[in-house]
Formats: structure tokens, sequence, C-alpha cells
């Protein structure tokens, strides 16, 4: 049959199973040799691969001993987060270097390669992982710190070193940060303080410069105000009490006066020895304990017998009375006096000086008395006034400084407002530092939230990569897709009819044709179906070779993905 026959390829009906089945029949060898090569090559070159150990240290995260109601920690850094920035530092270059140093990590690939290129390649085969099945909760109750290696051994133990240099770091780290936040909070305590001084001595100098005009005040300024009017009214009371009294003690003095110069004139015109005359009436005189009870009797009827003022003039009357009592008993227990020789001799009288001598001289003591009486009550006339100035004086004060109250209260309402908000700042940072220094001492006694290694890593007895079975298994599938594929690909160039199935129903089979051998083993020479033979074979090699050649490009390109992959 002509595959170029137009009749034939447009009859030829889509692919039957028969058809395909047919397909891999006819090239079961090549199908099976490239299946083979390709199942081949994949089991040795995965089993030539360099197996890979992977060591992991479990780390449990240790919560706060101390019970955070009693102390709280200032380290408030999410753990994932902390985990992270540590892990930034274990993975530093420098870390890395020494540990790589320590065992001998990389011993081939550090002859070949840069610094840069080994520590990227360690990086790679570090692994931090969290588990949050040690605890539940869903929060991080541990994680595992693991490294990937050729040797179990050095796995095993470069495991172990980083979760120890994990676990120390994350103890620098929390007393770093506790350090810290108790530094800052001590800064700003001291700047704080400072401010609060400032506004301190502020308000200090303003009460002492207003001092008496303070809202506060206010009731102390209302006090002293309504003593000082009742000052001035005592003091004006006073003022009157005296001024009668200088009028009374002034009527008084006149009447002594009149007396003195009757008395005076009496004397002067009698002639001696010469019988006194009837008596003239006198005006009558008042005594200081009279004028002192007029001046009693006045108080009481403007004040009870309670007032200072009435108990005061009570006193200097029961003095003066007294006093008075003690003079009078005096007089009348002197002597007479005795008539002296020359007045006997002169025939005068044996009596005392003449009555009118007397009371003249009585007259001019109580005269003399009374002007310093006067003169005492123009004093204190004078005293009151003065006193009245000042009284009037202080009440004008201290009704400018009530009237000054509400600007005060204004100006100081600003200073202690920012100094009660300085305050409550500085109490709240001093509370604050006294918080953080407890946390830093709790971080330093290894109190806090802290890893421990839980579960260090053990020498691993399998390894972990490559994947052996999975690989072998991808290889095997692939080889088999690959060797269908050559074969159905190769039958379906030839486009040919492969049995009378893929005839449209219907066609009528005229004949078969028997299997003809084209070997060239039949012919009576041989020698030209031998060459056609060869020829042939040659083809069919040179194909499949750069089949496979391309199939292990193919498949040493996967099994490279899967070995890192995988």
């Amino acid at each position: 049959m002509n595959s170029k026959s137009p009749t034939t390829a447009s009859i030829l009906p889509a692919l039957a199973p028969l058809s395909i089945i047919r397909m891999f029949w006819k090239h079961k060898i090549a199908i099976a040799a490239i299946w083979t090569i390709v199942a081949g090559g994949t089991f040795l070159f995965v089993h030539k691969m360099p197996a890979r150990y992977t060591a992991e240290a479990l780390i449990l995260v240790d919560s706060q001993k101390i019970p955070e109601k009693f102390v709280s920690s200032t380290v408030s850094t999410e753990l994932q987060d902390r985990i992270a920035s540590i892990s930034q530092q274990i993975l530093s270059s420098t870390r890395l270097k020494k540990v790589i140093e320590e065992f001998d990590l990389y011993h081939e690939e550090r002859k070949a390669q840069f610094d840069e290129v080994i520590l990227e390649m360690m990086r790679r085969d570090i692994s931090i992982r969290m588990d949050r099945g040690v605890i539940g909760g869903g929060r991080p109750g541990a994680f595992r710190v693991g490294f990937d290696g050729s040797n179990p051994s050095t796995v095993a133990q470069v495991a172990n070193r980083l979760a120890n240099l994990l676990i120390d770091e994350n103890l620098k780290t929390r007393e770093v940060q506790a350090e810290g936040t108790s530094e800052f909070i001590t800064t700003q305590l001291q700047e704080a303080k400072k401010t609060l001084d400032d506004l301190e001595a502020s308000l200090s100098r303003y009460k002492v410069q207003h001092n008496g005009e303070l809202p506060q005040q206010e009731s102390f300024l209302e006090g002293a105000l309504s003593r000082l009017q009742t000052e001035l009214e005592s003091n004006r009371d006073g003022m009157n009490r005296a001024q009668q009294t200088k009028v009374m003690l002034e009527n008084t003095q006149s009447s002594l006066e009149a007396t003195e110069a009757l008395l005076a004139g009496s004397s002067s015109a009698r002639p001696a020895g010469a019988a006194p005359g009837p008596a003239q009436p006198l005006p009558r005189i008042f005594k200081q304990s009279e004028v002192m009870q007029l001046q009693l009797d006045q108080l009481r009827t403007r004040y009870s017998d309670d007032h200072p003022d009435v108990k005061r003039a009570r006193q200097e009357l029961a003095r003066q009375k007294a006093l008075e009592e003690k003079a009078a008993a005096e007089k009348t227990s002197d002597p007479p006096a005795k008539p002296s020789p020359d007045t006997v001799a002169a025939g005068a009288p044996s009596s005392a000086p003449s009555a009118p001598n007397a009371e003249l001289l009585q007259t001019r003591a109580r005269l003399a008395n009374i002007h310093t009486q006067i003169g005492l009550i123009t004093k204190e006339m004078e005293f009151r006034k003065g006193e009245e100035q000042r009284i009037l004086k202080n009440i004008a004060v201290n009704q400018g400084r009530l009237g000054n109250l509400p600007v005060r209260e204004q100006e100081i309402a600003q200073v202690v407002r920012d100094y009660e908000i300085s305050k409550a700042n500085y109490r709240s940072l001093l509370d604050k530092r006294l918080a953080a220094d407890m946390s830093t001492d709790m971080e330093r006694r290894q109190k806090s939230e802290r890893f421990t290694l839980l579960d260090p890593a053990q020498i691993p007895e399998r390894p972990t990569k490559p994947n052996r079975p999975l690989l072998n298994g991808f290889g095997c599938g692939f080889g088999l897709v690959l060797a269908l594929a050559v074969g159905f690909g190769l039958e379906l160039k030839k486009n040919v009819l492969l049995g009378e199935w893929e005839l449209p129903v219907g066609t009528a089979v005229l004949a078969r044709l028997p299997h003809i051998d084209i070997s060239g083993k039949s012919a009576p020479n041989g020698g030209a179906g031998k060459t056609g033979s060869v020829l042939r074979r040659k083809v069919r090699i040179a194909i499949l070779s750069s089949a496979v050649l391309s199939l292990l490009g193919v498949l040493g390109a996967v099994v490279y993905y899967a070995s890192n992959r995988f």
C-alpha cells in the first residue's frame, strides 16, 4: 500500500485502540530498549548521588517564671519576629565563618569557591521552622533548628551548635532590649524632672509675686476685709468715745479753771485773820471714775456686756475706783498738822491752812490732772485717726486684690495646668522606670521568657536526600513514556494502514497478502538483500542513538532538579 495514495489518506480514520496496540507491538524491541536504557541510567545516576543527612534540635519557648501581674516584661516583640531577628544575627557572615572553620565544613568546596558562595550554601542548608504541636493553643511553643549535610555526626554537632547560638543570642537580645528600654525611660525621666523643676520654680515665683491675690486666698481676703471693717467700726467708736471724753474733760477743765479763779480771788481779797465769808457755790467737779462710768454706760448702750471694749472699760473703771478709794483712805488716815511756834506767837489761830488755800491747791492739782488726760485723749484721737487711715488703706488694698482674683485665676490656670501635666508625666515615667528596672533585673536573672534546648539533635541514621525510590520511579515512568512516544512517532510517520479495522465500515476486502520477507535471505544471490538490511540497521541505530542522547540530556536535567527539590 502506498502512503502517498490520496484514496488511502482520505479514508484513514482516527487511531483506534487496536491501531495503537499494533504500533507498540511492531516496535516492541525499540520501546523495551529505550525503557531499559532510561531506567538503568536513572538507577545508576540516583545511586551515584551523594546522600544528604538532616539533624534537627528542638528548642522549647519557656514562659516567664514570675507572674506578669507582679512583673511585666518590657520585651514585647512577637516570638516569630524575635526568632527572625535572631536568625539574621546567627546567619551573619562572621558567625557562619566561625562555625564553618570550627567543624571544617565544605572542605572541598572551599578550595574552589569564594567565601560568599560557601556562606550562601550554608544558609541554604540551615532551616528554622516553627513547631505548633508542643504546647498548643495556636501559639508557637517550640521551634526546630536543622542542618543539612553529608556527614551524619557533623550534621548533629552543627545543629546543636546553632541551637546554642540561638539560645545565647536570645538571652543577650532580651537583656539588651530591657536595658535599652530602662535607659530610655531614665533619660525621659530626667528631662521630665528638669521640666517639672522649672515649672515648680515658675509657679513659686508667681505665687510669691502675687501673694494675697491668688484664687485659693479668696476666703482669706474676704475674712481679712471683714476683720478690717470691724476694726474700722471699732476704731471709729473709740474715736467717738474719746471725743466725748475730751468734751467732758474740757467742761470739767472749764469748771476747775473757774473754781481756781474764784479761790484765788477770795484768798487774795480777804485780810489776814479775817473770818471767812459765806461759802460761794462751786461748780461740780467730776471724778475720773465718774467720767469712765459715763463712757461705760455709753458702750453698754451699743454693745453687750461680753464685748471686748465693754470688758476693757469695766476693768479700767474698777482700777480707777480702787485708786480713788486708796487715795481717800490715805487722806483720812493722815494726822492734822501742828501749828508752828511763829503762828502761835503771832496770835494766829492754831488751825491748819485756811480752807480756801487748800481747796485752791486741790483744784490746781485736779486741773493739772485734767490737762494731762486731755493731752492723752488728744494723742489717742490722733492715733485713732492714723489707724483709720491705715485700715482704710488696707481695705482698699484687699478690695483691689479681690478685684484682681479673676485675672490671677486665668494667669495661674495655665501655669498650674502645665505643672499638673508635667507632674503626672513625671509620676508615670517614674512608675515605668521602676517597672523597667524590675524587668531588666528579671532578664538578668533569666526568670523571663527564654529558649530551652528540649531535644538535642541526634545523629541521623538514614539520609533525607535524595529520595531514591521516588527518583527511580520517576525515571522508570519517564523512560516508559518516552519509549512509547518514540514507537508511536515512528509508526505514525509512515502513515500506513495497520489493519482492516481502520477501513470504513462496509468496505469489501478482496484479498489478503501474506508476509513477504524483504531482508534478502530468500534471494538467490543474497548480496543486494544483505546490503539493504545493513543500511536500514545503521539508520535505525543512528536514530535510536540520537533519541537516547536527547533522552539522557532531558533525564539529567530532570534528575538534577528532583535531587535539589526532594
